[in-house]
């Protein structure tokens, strides 16, 4: 499997932990609440796409609501391969920080 960006590994436990909900504006903002951090919401779609490119996230389109003036949702999901990789990841992100940590 090909490593994660960590933008992408963001995106990937943002959508994990909002379930069925996760559509880009709650993700852009559990990424900021995350890390503390102020993201641009153009900044969530490339990693988005890339993510559902490589088979890690998969996304539907959700019913048109007049609240958005007819315009649909596209909400996303972790697909198993995307589960994956965030095992992956975090195995090789707590074997990389092995021994270090007392360093610092």
């Amino acid at each position: 499997m090909k490593m994660l960006t960590r933008p992408e590994e963001l995106i990937l436990l943002a959508a994990l932990r909002m379930g069925e909900g996760a559509y880009c504006v709650p993700i852009f903002e559990e990424v900021q609440r995350m890390t503390g951090r102020e993201w641009t919401l153009g900044s969530i779609y490339p990693p988005l796409y890339r993510l559902e490119e490589r088979g890690l996230l998969a996304s539907a389109l959700g019913e048109p609501t007049a609240a958005r003036g007819g315009k649909r949702k596209r909400f996303y999901q972790v697909t198993e391969m995307g589960r994956e990789a965030l095992r992956e990841t975090r195995a090789m992100s707590a074997s990389a920080w092995e021994g270090v940590a007392d360093v610092l």
